[in-house]
């Protein structure tokens, strides 16, 4: 499995400005982040994990907390029609970090990076880090460069069924 360790020297590679740090508690879901740090949930983005049967690789999908990878804004902006939200076990071994835990970068080449166009700016965010206690901080602009991200609109606000972060079309 990768850790913080994995995101911290992908990023250091890449001599993308950034931080890793620890929290008190286990961090379960980007909202959990938010809380814990007292943010707004503009500044605090989430990795939804999509497969597909045709392609072995993933996609992550980057959008702010409290809302929604769209499903069908998703599958416009990879071109993949065949693409569903991951459960964990396939999480896992797309992305090689525990379920819960994805951060936006450090991820397996042949996972695909798509970030929400609002989270595509100078303002620094936060991302759970790839451990369940560690927080990743980077700026929006920085994140996309690092990842070769493609950026689209791919997110709307969450509805009482949006747990899992993605939705319907």
């Amino acid at each position: 499995m990768r850790t913080s360790v994995d995101v911290h020297n992908f990023l250091v590679e890449r001599e993308v400005p950034h931080e890793v740090f620890s929290t008190q508690g286990r961090l379960a879901t980007a909202e959990s982040l938010a809380a814990v740090l007292d943010l707004p949930p503009g500044e605090v983005g989430k990795v939804v994990v999509f497969a597909g049967e045709a392609d072995p690789g993933g996609i992550a999908a980057v959008v702010p907390s409290g809302s929604t990878a769209r499903v069908r804004r998703v599958r416009e902006a990879t071109g993949r029609s065949d693409l569903k939200v991951a459960g964990g076990d396939r999480v896992a071994e797309l992305t090689d970090f525990l379920p819960g835990t994805v951060p936006p970068a450090g991820l397996p080449a042949d996972v695909t990076v798509v970030v929400d166009r609002s989270l595509d700016r100078e303002d620094v965010l936060y991302f759970l880090g790839g451990e369940p206690r560690i927080v990743l901080k980077i700026r929006g602009t920085d994140l996309v460069r690092a990842t070769g991200a493609t950026v689209a609109p791919i997110a709307s606000p969450s509805s009482a069924r949006g747990a899992s972060g993605a939705g319907a079309p």
